[in-house]
């Protein structure tokens, strides 16, 4: 018996994708404006050290990534595939950055790829919530 996959599934996955990262980007800057990590960026600083915003950039553009994904569903235009691999293009930027910069098998191989696991699936879904507008 074969199951026919039906046009709500694809949206059902681009909305909870869409969540998401808005949900990883919100959650990057609520962390990054709490109190320990200004204590941590004070030290930081003090010990003459430079303070990162660059994972601050990377939480707002995951929000401006959910949000995007969440809006390509609403407003119907022919630059829906584009969007999808744009945000596909930075997912996968954003893996490489966070996973392979440095530490790449720390501590070890399978915490590793533990942790990478859900931003792969991440990196999945959207390509096929791309795909399926195209």
């Amino acid at each position: 018996m074969t199951t026919k996959i039906t046009r709500s599934s694809p949206v059902f996955l681009q909305v909870s994708t869409a969540a998401a990262l808005f949900l990883l980007g919100l959650l990057g800057i609520v962390s990054y404006n709490s109190d320990m990590a200004r204590f941590g960026r004070s030290i930081v600083q003090m010990l003459g050290g430079h303070n990162d915003v660059l994972g601050l950039i990377i939480s707002i553009l995951t929000m401006i990534a959910g949000l995007l994904l969440a809006l390509d569903l609403v407003i119907q235009t022919d630059a829906a595939h584009a969007v999808g691999i744009g945000v596909f293009v930075f997912w996968a930027l954003r893996i490489l950055y966070v996973y392979f910069r440095k530490d790449i098998f720390q501590p070890d191989a399978l915490v590793w790829l533990q942790a990478i696991s859900p931003d792969v699936v991440i990196l999945a879904a959207i390509w096929m919530a791309a795909r399926a507008r195209s």
